[in-house]
């Protein structure tokens, strides 16, 4: 009987600290680096691929250079079928964002910019073609999830958006790592748990 309850205990202690690892708390962290209106952006220390947290979000407020839109939108379907545990959707809809992600054309980028941008188009492609070619393999999809998303957030960053969008945390994805996705509602949906765990993670800031 005591090991039984022994058992029971380790499970329950367990649950908890999983739960409390992944408390959803859905109001953004005090954000430091929030531009004010009619602020310039200046990405010439933006390096790609880096982990830093508090690289600058283009707060939506200065010149568009270019329409993510159609990317974004196929961003969101994917990341909205790896909510349901669903791999084969999402290498549909990973298809989609192949193909807009290669009819994507930025304007008005100066050289350094375009260039950033080829790279870390580079990367997207890379990760979006992994994902659209594996729809039997969810937990490889949500691994390259992990590098997609930054590259989404790199691009906005770069190119900008006229839609609010929420950049979101999850303490256990990438082997308990931490992984970000880019959302357009406040409502926690996580890409990386899933069913499992929907609604686990944060709101780390705004774009807005």
């Amino acid at each position: 009987m005591k090991k039984v309850n022994l058992k029971l205990m380790i499970a329950l202690i367990s649950g908890s600290l999983i739960m409390a690892s992944c408390e959803n708390n859905s109001k953004p962290e005090n954000d430091t680096h929030h531009h004010e209106e009619g602020t310039e952006h200046d990405h010439s220390s933006h390096e790609h691929g880096s982990t830093d947290e508090d690289r600058n979000v283009s707060a939506n407020t200065g010149e568009m250079k270019g329409d993510l839109s159609f990317v974004l939108s196929d961003y969101f379907a994917l990341n909205e079928s790896l909510v349901q545990d669903d791999a084969a959707t999402a290498a549909e809809a990973s298809e989609k964002l192949v193909a807009s992600l290669k009819g994507f054309t930025g304007s008005g980028l100066s050289e350094d910019e375009q260039k950033e941008v080829d790279e870390i188009m580079e990367s997207a492609l890379e990760n979006a073609e992994h994902i659209s070619e594996n729809a039997g393999e969810i937990s490889h999809q949500r691994e390259h999830l992990v590098s997609l998303s930054t590259d989404i957030k790199d691009l906005i960053a770069i190119i900008g958006t006229s839609q609010k969008l929420y950049e979101d945390f999850c303490p256990m994805a990438n082997d308990n790592n931490g992984a970000i996705w880019i959302s357009n509602k406040e409502a926690i949906s996580n890409p990386y748990m899933g069913t499992k765990m929907p609604t686990c993670g944060k709101v780390n800031r705004i774009i807005n």
